[in-house]
């Protein structure tokens, strides 16, 4: 084990199980120290981050900041929207927050998007399609699994198609690593979403539609949303409806090129990409962990880890979802546990679990059901323009995905 876990660290990036496996033959959960100089508990089993999810006594709410206040400008204010998000409250706030956008993602209004995913799918391979002609190669990242989520999000929301390029381009921005773009452009990419959706807001009040904006700005039930929680809302479902999407359509599109048996028989059987869909879910959580919850009183977890008040905690989902107690063979992908009539392993925990289950789901599978189908069909001779083993990945401990996908085809 290292003497301090550095979430940035390359290495650890591209391959975290290992680690989470040593953690977790320690017990179920583990005090670690970070590179930053705090500690951390991390929970690894899978029994356990269900426990601590759907656990009131820890809580969501994140402790007040410390240290001295940044200078206001448009960029700071709309990172400082995020903090009222429904994933930074507890009962009874979240449970207001939940209910008023869970009708945007019930099953029959998420299922009526299917054909309107196929399209856009369609849009985005034509635009692939012409990279490889021009230049030979494309980046599945760039150009399929980072922009379908945008352009879906964006028809959940209410953003006209017109603006749905510069949405793509200021998310881009703001989901950059950093260091990788000019100084300024993510403070401008901040300034131009929150003005952005600020005027979006009062377009829907003086003109509502049949999108979730629309029905947010308008729902008065439960004292409705005040300006302040509408872009906390906006900012959330824009950046959890793509970040958990794109990174489940870059690694099942990684995991199928690196295991062409798999993709040779969802082709031979169009029944099995939902199974395909599950257990890239499950073997490449695009989450990697929750977000930070703080104990509210000690709390005895499993039979003798006792966690102390006020302790940072982090329910590491990749690790639960690959606990070999409930997912034999954890680290082999392996779709046909999924398959209608298999001896069904646990759920997996990718969406995480409890009162903060993740709303939108249903939208998370349907848009790789729909996508990843017509990717492999449209380019049969897809194939990876680099070593897998080399690929870069998203750094930190909250989200998981490859940060390039280079093909060709033949």
């Amino acid at each position: 084990m290292p003497d301090a876990l550095d979430p940035a660290d390359p290495d650890f990036a591209r391959d975290p199980y290992p680690y989470y496996a040593r953690l977790r033959a320690r017990g179920p959960a583990a005090r670690v120290a970070l590179a930053n100089g705090t500690h951390a508990w991390l929970v690894t089993g899978y029994e356990q981050t269900r426990a601590v999810l759907a656990d009131p006594r820890f809580s969501n709410v994140p402790p007040r900041a410390a240290g001295r206040p940044k200078a206001d400008s448009p960029a700071q204010r709309a990172r400082a929207c995020l903090a009222r998000h429904m994933l930074n409250t507890d009962a009874p706030d979240h449970t207001r927050l939940r209910r008023l956008t869970s009708a945007a993602f019930a099953p029959r209004r998420v299922d009526a998007l299917r054909a309107r995913i196929a399209e856009l799918t369609d849009g985005l391979l034509d635009e692939t399609a012409e990279r490889l002609r021009g230049t030979g190669g494309a980046d599945l990242v760039d150009s399929f699994a980072f922009p379908l989520p945008v352009l879906v999000i964006g028809e959940v929301l209410g953003v006209p198609e017109a603006d749905r390029a510069d949405l793509r381009e200021w998310t881009y921005r703001v989901g950059s690593p950093a260091g990788a773009l000019e100084p300024g452009a993510v403070d401008e990419a901040w300034s131009e979403l929150y003005r952005y959706f600020g005027e979006l807001i009062t377009a829907k009040r003086r003109a509502p539609g049949p999108d979730l904006f629309s029905a947010l700005t308008h729902d008065s039930a439960e004292g409705g949303l005040d300006d302040g929680e509408l872009l906390a809302m906006a900012f959330l479902l824009l950046f959890a409806g793509y970040e958990t999407t794109m990174n489940l359509l870059a690694s099942a599109s990684l995991l199928l090129l690196t295991h062409p048996g798999e993709l040779a028989a969802a082709r031979r059987d169009p029944a099995r990409w939902p199974a395909v869909v599950e257990e890239a879910l499950r073997h490449a959580s695009p989450l990697e962990g929750t977000t930070w919850r703080r104990t509210t009183e000690e709390v005895t977890l499993g039979e003798d880890t006792v966690i102390p008040e006020g302790a940072s905690v982090l329910a590491v989902l990749a690790a639960a979802n690959r606990d070999p107690e409930h997912f034999p063979d954890p680290d082999a992908f392996r779709p046909d546990r999924h398959l209608p009539g298999a001896a069904r392993p646990a759920p997996h925990a990718a969406f995480g679990h409890g009162p903060h289950f993740c709303v939108g789901s249903r939208l998370a599978r349907l848009e790789a059901a729909v996508a990843l189908p017509l990717l492999f069909e449209r380019f049969p001779g897809l194939r990876l323009a680099a070593d897998a083993s080399g690929l870069p990945y998203r750094p930190g401990l909250l989200v998981r995905g490859p940060r390039s996908v280079p093909v060709t085809a033949d």
